[in-house]
């Protein structure tokens, strides 16, 4: 049986509150009740327990004394602070009182005040609009000539003069035309149209750059100018001491109602703290869900701010949030039932104490033996059963649906509300606000331009981590950057040098040297592919247009499906367009089908989260989005993986195991397969080729079922290789004759090779069933070969200068050195 040392009688209860309460501002103030905390605590709370069988009269006397003996320890101390509260209230009236006189005998001291007043937003446009009315100068030159066009002018890196320059005067008409706010001016501006689309596409900017600029500036200038606080203040004394004291959960937990704990607010998703307060009033629980960096815990900060200051209803008002620290708890002993009782006596206290809401992280570490080892279910069904302890147990839905919503027992007390990514425009809101934050901490200006662009680029790039959190990453590391550059200002080619370190793609305008490259680019490709001149025509196309953004880019870069027979240069177009574009074959990501044929290829390619493993597949685009996705023997792939295929090329995304977007918009896949490649050899040796031979061939592959139309429809481009002529295969010699040659100049020795040598290696080095495969087999171990022998024995050494020449018998070469 179970008695509480600080037990109120209801009567008593109301009248200390009734009286107590008006000294709540005063009573925070001095921090009166962290004093009676410290000084009454040992008489604050208690709790006497009696596991004896039957009546035990000696138990019930010393409960009984005991409650009489604090209660009327109680009374006194009541009483007492009501007359030190009464004290107070006087002398604060009377201060107030003497404060005003002195003010109208000394009405100077208040010129502080008075001016800080005129600052306001309100007060600084209607003297703007008076100025504008009478002035007899440009309307734009004295909307902007103020410390509010200054700012904006500075935070979209426009000028003034521009403005004035380009502006139709004829336009500009703001009559009777009234605003309370510096951003309705310039939204008027803009809607009369004063300055055209050309002047803000010449300058890189758009008009919505302006709207921000200036609504910055009227926030930043009303919390300058505020007079007062927003609020009276928080719970007092006299409410304070209407609950019970926590000593052991204070000693597990943050208290995220106190003001410092508010870096800033929530913006937007004004709902969903709604609804957490309908969920907590009606007697239930709450679990937040939602992904890592969504706002999960902005959220429970907006309700913790909101129930301090007493702005929610009757039942949530001046409640107290507490994110309690279980990993203290869970480190302190192996005793598993010390652990349980602790944890007990923390959610005992929180239920009784009756202002008390716990936030808990990670909720599935407590209830899942998989996770930590532990399952406190029981402890937790028991306090929330009875419906005294209030929780917010925050998840993300992955960590849900795995851990907390197969546990019946747990999830029945837990109402989902899931919290939800903010809009672009309030993401936006959000921007500004970590901005602010930032140019203060700085001194760097950081532009409406360039946090629209973080905002556009980390949407499109950043698929792991969601809004807000991906926009204020992407800023955090710029203003970083810029701190290193020693730079003032950050500017948008700041977040795109960023932006390519992170994902490898090129962000910089292109020279002239680079659009002169792209415009050639079939020349360029030639040079190391030879023939195929139909696939290496359509890559160049949808090169161009992808890169210049002539069309859309929620596409991967490029997808081309290369048929034919085995050995014609179906992968080595994939190597050259790797070095041609990226840079270097280190760009290939290569997969290899037929090692994925299995019923367990999906789930090596996308994992697994049963298994808690990454996919081969979704870990290589998220680690190298700018890279060229090369799928091998693709034919081979099961319906499933075609299926995940078919999202990644209509979308350039695709979903991994754990439910995350993966954005592969920055690769260029290219699918290889041999299909149909026996029906081009018959179609060839016929005559057919060009447009015909590609319709002859997709026709058959359609028809065989090896791709359906929808999958092939996919593709940008579906190329078909043609077996190569002898004529091809002397120009692939040269060229890997070419890569020997340039090997051997790093070690001084000069190779070259007559006609007759790349004719043999065509001849020796050609099979019809694997093309010109065996040929650089052939350049690599016969040549190699005796090459690597030559230098071994010393026959060789650094400057001489040798031509290969064939030999008599099939794969035999010879060399000869030249003089001079």
């Amino acid at each position: 049986m179970e008695f509480l040392a600080w037990h109120y009688t209801k009567g008593v209860d109301y009248y200390i509150k009734s009286w107590i309460s008006t000294l709540n501002g005063v009573s925070h103030y001095f921090s009166l009740s962290l004093l009676v905390k410290t000084l009454f605590s040992p008489w604050k709370r208690m709790v006497v327990t009696d596991k004896s069988p039957g009546f035990n009269f000696q138990k019930k006397f010393e409960a009984f004394t005991f409650n009489l003996i604090s209660r009327v320890v109680g009374l006194v101390v009541r009483l007492t602070l009501i007359w030190v509260g009464a004290v107070f209230i006087f002398f604060s009236f009377l201060g107030g009182a003497s404060g005003l006189i002195f003010w109208l005998v000394f009405p100077f001291f208040g010129l502080g005040v008075y001016s800080k007043y005129q600052r306001q937003p309100a007060n600084f446009i209607n003297d703007l609009l008076f100025k504008l009315k009478s002035s007899k100068d440009s309307g734009i030159a004295t909307i902007f000539d103020n410390d509010a066009g200054r700012f904006v002018l500075d935070h979209t890196g426009l000028n003034l003069q521009e403005l004035i320059d380009n502006a139709d005067s004829e336009k500009l008409s703001l009559g009777s035309f009234k605003a309370q706010t510096y951003g309705e001016i310039i939204e008027n501006l803009l809607k009369q149209n004063v300055w055209g689309a050309d002047f803000f596409n010449k300058r890189e900017i758009k008009s919505e750059d302006l709207l921000h600029a200036s609504s910055w500036w009227d926030k930043k200038r009303e919390e300058e100018t505020k007079l007062g606080g927003e609020y009276m203040g928080r719970p007092g004394l006299a409410l304070e001491l209407t609950f019970g004291y926590t000593p052991t959960l204070n000693q597990y937990s943050v208290d995220l109602s106190m003001p410092q704990s508010f870096s800033h607010r929530l913006i937007g998703r004004q709902s969903i703290v709604s609804r957490m307060e309908r969920v907590l009033s009606s007697g239930s629980n709450v679990i937040l869900m939602g992904d890592p960096g969504v706002g999960k815990k902005t959220v429970v900060l907006e309700f913790a701010r909101r129930a301090a200051n007493g702005q929610l209803g009757l039942k949530m008002t001046f409640k107290r949030v507490l994110e309690f620290d279980y990993n203290s708890l869970l480190s302190q002993s192996s005793d598993l039932n010390k652990k349980k009782t602790e944890l007990s006596q923390i959610f005992e206290e929180a239920a009784q104490a009756g202002n008390i809401i716990i936030m808990i992280r990670d909720i599935h570490r407590l209830t899942h033996p998989d996770v930590e080892g532990y399952d406190f279910t029981d402890i937790f069904e028991e306090y929330m059963e009875k419906g005294n302890l209030k929780i917010i147990a925050v998840a993300t839905n992955s960590d849900y649906e795995r851990f907390i919503s197969p546990n019946l027992r747990l999830r029945k007390f837990l109402e989902k509300v899931e919290v939800t990514q903010p809009s672009k425009e309030e993401a936006m809101e959000i921007l500004v606000e970590s901005a602010k934050r930032w140019e203060y901490l700085t001194g760097i200006t950081i532009t409406t331009p360039t946090l629209r662009t973080i905002l556009v680029q980390s949407d499109r790039y950043v698929s792991e981590v969601p809004f807000p959190e991906k926009a204020i990453e992407l800023l955090d590391a710029v203003i970083t950057y810029c701190e290193q550059k020693g730079k003032n200002k950050l500017e948008v080619e700041d977040v795109n040098a960023v932006l390519a370190e992170k994902t490898g793609v090129s962000f910089s305008r292109l020279s002239t040297k680079e659009l002169k490259r792209l415009n050639e680019i079939e020349d360029i490709i030639h040079e190391k592919l030879i023939n195929q001149d139909s696939s290496i025509s359509l890559i160049g196309k949808i090169l161009r247009a992808k890169t210049i953004g002539v069309v859309k880019d929620d596409k991967p870069l490029g997808s081309f499906l290369f048929l034919g027979p085995t050995g014609v240069g179906k992968t080595e177009t994939a190597k050259v367009l790797a070095k041609v574009y990226y840079g270097s074959t280190d760009s290939i990501l290569r997969f290899d089908m037929a090692e994925y044929s299995g019923p367990e290829g999906l789930e090596r390619l996308i994992g697994s989260a049963g298994k808690n493993l990454p996919g081969a597949l979704t870990t290589a685009i998220k680690n190298r989005p700018a890279s060229l996705l090369l799928l091998d023997e693709i034919e081979k792939a099961s319906k499933d993986i075609y299926n995940l295929f078919l999202s990644l090329l209509d979308e350039g995304v695709i979903t991994d195991a754990f439910g995350k977007k993966i954005v592969g918009r920055h690769l260029f896949i290219i699918g290889t397969s041999n299909a149909g490649a026996e029906f081009v050899r018959q179609e060839v040796q016929k005559g057919v080729k060009g447009e015909e031979l590609q319709k002859g061939v997709l026709n058959n592959v359609m028809e065989a079922e090896i791709f359906s139309p929808e999958f092939i429809n996919r593709f940008d481009g579906v190329v078909v290789y043609e077996p190569l002529k002898p004529v091809h295969l002397v120009k692939i010699a040269k060229l890997m004759m070419d890569d020997m040659s340039e090997n051997l100049k790093a070690k001084g020795i000069q190779v070259t090779a007559t006609e007759e040598t790349y004719e043999k290696l065509a001849r020796d080095g050609y099979s019809p069933a694997f093309g010109a495969r065996p040929m650089r087999r052939l350049v690599n171990i016969s040549l190699g070969d005796l090459l690597s022998r030559a230098i071994l024995s010393g026959e060789l050494k650094e400057g001489d200068k040798i031509r290969l020449v064939p030999g008599g018998k099939k794969d035999e070469f010879m060399f000869e050195k030249l003089t001079g």
